[in-house]
């Protein structure tokens, strides 16, 4: 990669690793349904205008949109507002390493439910090591299903949960324009919520302040609109496999301005949680070669090179 393409992956990163922080400043006065159904309509407007401009057409096959429908449920309704209503309960740093979970479920659905991908002793070491993480980022609080600290997680751990089925799903069955599907699918999830958003929020009762509605337009157009440009781009310039590692910065990067802005503490089983589910991201993806078997010796005649 170049320099500006690296300056392009660190961008990415940050604004996705940012985007927990937004979420926390926002939801302290806007309630989840709002918060979500406002982000999807600014994030479909950023791309439908950016298609415009571009002169890329929305998909036309019917059945593409049963398929974004599907997408727009499980990669952007269900998780968005799981996120929203953990962050009431948890810090936005745990909820940033937690989300990184989500390559995991991925691999999971992708092996028992669609069948595009086979268990390998790799897969199943990384799996074991970043859930490890997971158990010691949060310890003894998930036993205490009846605490809210313990309620929180397991809502961003659902959240990673259908972020990883949407991938798998996307993975098996969307075909087209990379830019043009995440536009429809963001454009069907500001549809489905809109209606139960207006008809179920109280809109002088929201505590808007300058600083939350600077937070939920981020969220929208930057978050949900302007990434995933910036996404598209960097695969066309150096590949999915390059642009995927913009996700392992979200993590230190969530917990990093959760500490800065917010005061939230970093402990050593943060630390341990974030080092344990990154290094299990590598290892799942392949980035970190897992010594399974003993290398067979090469023939005499084989000259060293």
């Amino acid at each position: 990669m170049t320099l500006g393409q690296l300056a392009q992956l660190v961008l990415l990163g940050t604004i996705w690793g940012s985007s927990y922080l937004m979420i926390k400043v926002a939801v302290a006065g806007i309630p989840p349904l709002p918060l979500v159904g406002g982000r999807l309509v600014l994030g479909a407007a950023t791309l439908l205008a950016v298609l415009a401009l571009r002169g890329i057409r929305l998909p036309r096959r019917p059945a593409a949109w049963a398929d974004l429908t599907v997408m727009a449920l499980a990669g952007n309704i269900a998780p968005f507002l799981l996120i929203a209503w953990g962050e009431q309960h948890i810090d936005s740093g745990l909820a940033a390493v937690l989300n990184a979970t989500t390559p995991f479920f991925a691999v999971l659905f992708a092996v028992l439910a669609f069948r595009a991908e086979r268990f390998s002793r790799a897969k199943l070491a990384g799996l074991l090591l970043g859930f490890g993480g997971v158990l010691v980022l949060s310890g003894a609080d998930l036993a205490a299903l009846a605490s809210s600290s313990a309620q929180g997680q397991l809502a961003i751990l659902l959240s990673s949960a259908c972020y990883g089925f949407g991938f798998a799903y996307a993975r098996a069955r969307l075909r087209g324009e990379p830019l043009a599907l995440s536009a429809g699918q963001i454009l069907v999830a500001s549809a489905l919520l809109a209606p139960p958003t207006l008809l179920l929020t109280d809109l002088p009762a929201l505590e808007l302040t300058l600083p939350r509605l600077a937070a939920w337009i981020g969220l929208g157009a930057v978050s949900s609109g302007l990434a995933y440009i910036l996404y598209y781009r960097l695969i066309a310039q150096v590949g999915a496999v390059n642009a995927s590692l913009s996700t392992y910065l979200m993590p230190p990067v969530g917990v990093t301005l959760g500490w800065l802005v917010l005061g939230e503490p970093i402990g050593w089983r943060t630390v341990a949680g974030v080092a344990g589910i990154l290094a299990g991201l590598a290892v799942v993806q392949g980035k970190v070669p897992v010594p399974l078997r003993r290398p067979r010796r090469a023939p005499a005649c084989v000259a060293e090179r």
